[in-house]
């Protein structure tokens, strides 16, 4: 009688000890489990955050293209009843060196006539339509650029509309006229540190033969 009462809290004891160890591996499981999860939640979650980081750059890259393409397009296209120049001092193809300092990195640049063209020409300041900071003494906007003006030259102080987009938020935005001038203009094709540029306008003054 007492051989079966030790030997049933043997086994009793041994059944015991299995159901615990069967929990702790149920337990390790689990986190395995979790943690596998976790770490595979967070593998998806880095993949699609760099995914969203690489696409975003490839659409600002690309929009910085098109915005550098559109720019250029407008900057060559010449306004509508301009007339070409007859006697102008550099021809379409002539090389010249530039005098200006209209934008940084212009001044000593090597350029190409591809245009000239009489008419007047204004320095202006405007108020951007995109931006408050209002510019000042913008050269140059030729009579043609701007909104509803016949060939009647215009007065320093005179208020317009501009017609053109040779800076962003220039078309459509008010302007003032600084000062005003009958002379030839040209457009000229240069090469900067940004690459290259069609630029409109420069005076005769401003360009010197290469």
């Amino acid at each position: 009688m007492k051989n079966r009462l030790i030997f049933g809290a043997v086994s009793l004891l041994l059944l015991l000890l299995l159901a615990a160890c069967g929990n702790d591996n149920a337990k390790s499981g689990d986190t395995n489990n979790t943690n596998n999860t976790a770490n595979s939640g967070a593998d998806v979650t880095n993949k699609d955050a760099n995914m969203a980081s690489e696409e975003a750059q490839s659409n600002q890259t690309d929009q910085t293209m098109d915005s550098e393409l559109t720019n250029n397009a407008t900057l060559s296209e010449i306004p509508e009843g301009m007339k070409v120049a007859e006697n102008s001092k550099f021809k379409v193809g002539d090389e010249v060196t530039i005098n200006a300092e209209h934008e940084e990195d212009m001044k000593g640049s090597n350029g190409t006539i591809t245009g000239a063209f009489d008419t007047i020409v204004y320095s202006v300041s405007y108020q951007p339509t995109h931006d408050d900071f209002r510019e000042e003494n913008h050269k140059w906007v030729v009579q043609e650029e701007l909104q509803g003006i016949d060939e009647e030259m215009l007065v320093p102080g005179s208020e317009v509309i501009i017609e053109t987009n040779q800076e962003e938020g220039m078309f459509g935005a008010e302007g003032e006229i600084d000062t005003a001038e009958k002379t030839i203009v040209y457009m000229v094709e240069y090469i900067s540190t940004q690459g290259t540029s069609h630029k409109k306008w420069f005076k005769e003054s401003e360009l010197s033969a290469k």
